[in-house]
């Protein structure tokens, strides 16, 4: 591959939410993707999902409800490489526990052959952001989510959760706007020092990302889950989107 330097800021947001076999990002691997690409203002602009086949026996099936016959026509993350990083192209990532998913996606870059790697200084941590923006009670998604009166979708599905992550990014971006925040720094559990308006901090580290080019174009269909739900008002589903069997055409 190639290497070209992003140059300027990044240009919007993209919410991601990954289901895993496990919790060990060296030893798991990535079952389910999920995407939502937002604007500056955190506004929906469109959303990806995809299967993906682990190419070995599942796990925490019990957790995400995806089991071995749904991916075993799945592409693999290899497959889905090119497509994932011309969605994160230049934008900042979000999540909700940002030190997991970017552990388990920069190794399956690593796995892939890409060169590119994400910190998490370049990434918005929403469930960080609870301890300044709604600090009171749990912080896993769905206990901040409701907290902050964000609509609650099906939980541990990839797209429902990087969903209801975007909608917690642009409820504090509302929140910043208004100084509305119950501190101006906090710390996670781990001791790390988190700031209000981190996205700012993040913009900067995101755009000096190395973003690889791909030397071809080739993509391999995304498979999505046999049973789905409609996208939430103001989320309009990539145009590729594949049909309601899970089989065929990029999500």
């Amino acid at each position: 591959m190639g290497v070209s330097q992003a140059h300027g800021f990044s240009s919007g947001y993209a919410a991601l939410d990954l289901e895993t076999t496990g919790l060990d990002a060296r030893a798991d691997r990535i079952v389910e993707i999920g995407v939502v690409l937002l604007d500056e203002q955190g506004n929906p602009e469109r959303e990806w999902e995809s299967l993906v086949n682990p190419l070995r026996p599942m796990g925490a099936t019990e957790i995400h409800g995806v089991h071995a016959a749904e991916v075993a026509q799945a592409p693999s993350f290899s497959q889905l490489l090119p497509h994932v990083e011309r969605l994160l192209h230049r934008r900042i990532l979000v999540a909700h526990n940002a030190r997991f998913d970017l552990a388990f996606l920069n190794e399956a870059f690593h796995r892939a052959g890409s060169p590119l790697r994400i910190p998490l200084s370049a990434a918005v941590c929403t469930m960080d952001l609870s301890r300044i923006y709604v600090p009171d009670g749990r912080h896993s998604l769905m206990a901040v989510a409701q907290r902050a009166g964000i609509e609650i979708e099906e939980h541990h599905r990839a797209i429902t959760d990087a969903r209801m992550c975007g909608r917690l990014l642009a409820e504090y971006l509302r929140r910043e706007a208004r100084g509305e925040r119950y501190a101006t720094h906090a710390y996670s559990r781990d001791g790390k020092e988190i700031t209000a308006a981190a996205w700012d901090d993040a913009r900067l580290h995101a755009a000096e990302i190395i973003w690889p080019t791909p030397l071809f174009e080739m993509e391999f269909p995304a498979v999505r889950r046999a049973r789905r739900e409609p996208a939430a008002p103001g989320f309009t589903p990539d145009s590729r989107a594949a049909p309601a069997n899970g089989s065929g055409g990029a999500a």
